[in-house]
């Protein structure tokens, strides 16, 4: 499957290279404004500095519209070859209770994450060694800051993921039940008001939604909180790394420039670490959602290409039809007999549970009898 969308991902993988590089014409025209242009006066130097700015950032804005229309004709390709696979595969799934459409629900959450800005995010995150490169180029000392600073922000992200994953784990399972009962109640909704169960059904229905609300608010809470402090990391070391810069040019150790340029490349190195974390729920939810979507798929492996027949005459022929449920001892359907040419029609009446619908699953195949044929112009159909 990813093999067939491979084209897209490498080429949103080459656009962001691209976008990554034209990020440094930033960092490069102030470098050159406070190194060159201030010390020697010259306007006209400034002037094609400011025009090289403006359509290496035009060429930038440009690219990220067309990385993220890559990403969405990859998402719609993905539908199309896997939409019809997971109703499929959910048509022939045993599972029972669960909700009939949460397969779907998941294969769209996959679907629309890489459409969103989390795959940005995680595009963008490999090229952080880049800046950090031009950083060491910059003086080894803001280099190595800039190095440090990154290996902090990375372990805090790496522990935003280890104290959100079991309330986030356990949240998408409470959901996931709730909205499996609420689709159970809705699907009898008529028997539930006959039995007078509403009051009954919106007891446990808001008991399973506070417990669905408390597991949210419990993740959140804990996202929200990491967030932050990465967030005051990112800012931080942002501006320490000027405070730093600043004493290297006392020491003359570096230029003005270099020191405005290495706090810009340090905010743009940092940048796709803090946007991940602020988009990790939906990272994680994307990436649990495509588990149980694979695993459907899996344990439901499309059917083998079936034998093209002839139209058949419709001559139909039922004998000594038996059918006993599983783990039943007592028989739907006993003896039952009858033969039909083509064109000719039969009613059957008789109250509800006498088996009319279970002989009609008979006739068409979908039940196997226990014993007796179901015979189509000959052809045995059970």
């Amino acid at each position: 499957m990813f093999a067939a969308c491979r084209g897209y991902f490498l080429a949103a993988g080459l656009f962001a290279l691209s976008i990554n590089l034209l990020y440094l014409a930033g960092p490069l025209y102030m470098l050159q404004v406070y190194d060159r242009v201030v010390s020697s006066g010259s306007v006209t130097t400034l002037v094609m500095l400011t025009i090289a700015l403006v359509i290496a950032f035009f060429a930038l804005a440009g690219l990220d519209v067309v990385r993220a229309r890559v990403l969405t004709r990859a998402s719609v390709r993905l539908d199309a070859m896997l939409a019809g696979r997971v109703v499929s595969a959910t048509v022939n799934s045993s599972s029972a209770g669960a909700a009939r459409s949460q397969p779907l629900r998941d294969f769209d959450t996959f679907r629309q994450f890489i459409t969103g800005s989390g795959i940005h995010a995680l595009l963008d995150l490999p090229w952080a060694p880049l800046y950090i490169g031009v950083i060491f180029l910059l003086h080894p000392a803001l280099g190595l800051f800039a190095l440090v600073s990154s290996v902090l922000l990375v372990l805090m992200a790496m522990l935003n993921e280890w104290i959100v994953r079991e309330p986030l784990a356990a949240s998408n399972a409470a959901a996931t039940r709730n909205y499996s009962f609420t689709e159970m109640g809705l699907r009898n909704a008529d028997a539930v008001r006959a039995m007078g169960m509403i009051d009954g059904l919106l007891a446990r229905w808001n008991r399973d939604r506070y417990h669905v609300m408390g597991m949210q608010v419990s993740a959140s809470d804990r996202a929200a909180t990491m967030s932050s402090i990465i967030k005051f990391l990112r800012m931080a070391m942002q501006s320490l790394i000027l405070g730093l810069g600043a004493y290297l040019v006392i020491e003359r150790l570096t230029s003005p420039g270099s020191m405005f340029a290495a706090s810009i490349l340090l905010g743009r190195a940092l940048q796709p670490v803090e946007q991940t974390v602020g988009q990790w729920r939906g990272l994680v939810s994307a990436r649990n959602a495509w588990t149980r979507v694979r695993e459907l798929l899996i344990t439901n492996p499309p059917p083998e290409r079936a034998t093209a027949l002839p139209t058949p005459n419709g001559e139909l022929l039922v004998e000594n039809l038996l059918y006993i449920p599983p783990g039943s001892s007592k028989p739907i359907l006993r003896q039952i007999g009858f033969r039909l040419e083509a064109g000719e029609s039969l009613g059957i009446i008789g109250p509800s549970g006498a088996g009319k619908s279970t002989l009609a699953r008979h006739l068409v195949g979908v039940l196997r009898p226990t014993s007796g044929a179901v015979r189509l112009d000959g052809a045995d159909i059970g």
